[in-house]
């Protein structure tokens, strides 16, 4: 049996002991990046970003304060997942390796990139589908009561989407290679692609020569339109999807 750091992650104290860790971790993570975000894009934003100010920095206590609640569900969520995915590893279910010479060093970009195409594939299909379902649309709206979104925006979801948005990843790693190194890599860029998109502050290249990374990758104007504009912009981390459905704005 498989076992990280020596822990037997079926032992139910540890399980629990474990659950509680991650999701303070998953959490922390979040307010941090967010609130580090936030603080450069309200201090920084009306001076040295101005020309990529999207709106005004929100710092409405309201709003913040009721996606921190939803961000706080999500944690929660996001870490029972986790050690989902962590007995799942023990018990031989994953394609998780943590020795690193199992695969060529250049395959860990290469899947997490994998992952990546994968997950966006799955999320723009998600997304449309929770706002054409009359039940689902119910749920993703909160949301959309960010219309003018913030950096904590990013993990501000009703828990059932929360559910949907996490059963991704152990589908993922059951049949995708990835090393540990790579599932890490791969949660911190989902978190920071969520923060970037959400801030309020278009931090890609901007002008005539940022047409190549404008087209294909999503930031924050892209999105910022589908808080505007809930027909269109289903994407997370690219644009084809959107492109190829005649879905973007």
């Amino acid at each position: 049996m498989k076992r990280i750091a020596g822990l037997d992650f079926t032992d139910p104290l540890t399980f629990i002991i474990s659950l509680v860790l991650l999701v303070v971790i998953v959490f922390l993570r979040y307010v941090l990046l967010s609130g580090a975000y936030h603080w450069m894009v309200s201090k920084f934003g009306p001076t040295f970003l101005k020309h990529r100010l999207l709106y005004a920095p929100l710092n409405h206590s309201k709003q913040i304060r009721r996606e921190l609640v939803l961000s706080s569900y999500s944690a929660l969520i996001f870490g029972v997942v986790g050690m989902v995915v962590l007995v799942m590893y023990q018990l031989g279910l994953t394609k998780v390796y943590t020795d690193l010479n199992e695969y060529p060093l250049w395959y860990i970009p290469l899947s997490v990139i994998i992952y990546l195409l994968i997950h966006d594939f799955y999320y723009y299909w998600l997304h449309k589908w929770m706002h054409l379902s009359p039940v689902l649309r119910r749920y993703h709206m909160a949301h959309h009561k960010s219309v003018r979104t913030t950096a904590f925006t990013s993990f501000s979801f009703h828990p059932v989407e929360s559910v949907l948005q996490a059963v991704i990843l152990p589908v993922i790693v059951m049949i995708l290679p990835m090393s540990l190194v790579a599932v890490f890599i791969t949660l911190f860029l989902m978190t920071l692609s969520a923060v970037i998109n959400h801030a309020g502050v278009e931090v890609y290249p901007i002008g005539k020569r940022a047409g190549f990374i404008r087209r294909h990758f999503i930031g924050a104007t892209h999105h910022d339109q589908h808080h505007r504009n809930m027909k269109k912009n289903y994407g997370l981390y690219f644009t084809f999807w959107d492109r190829w459905m005649k879905t973007e704005k």
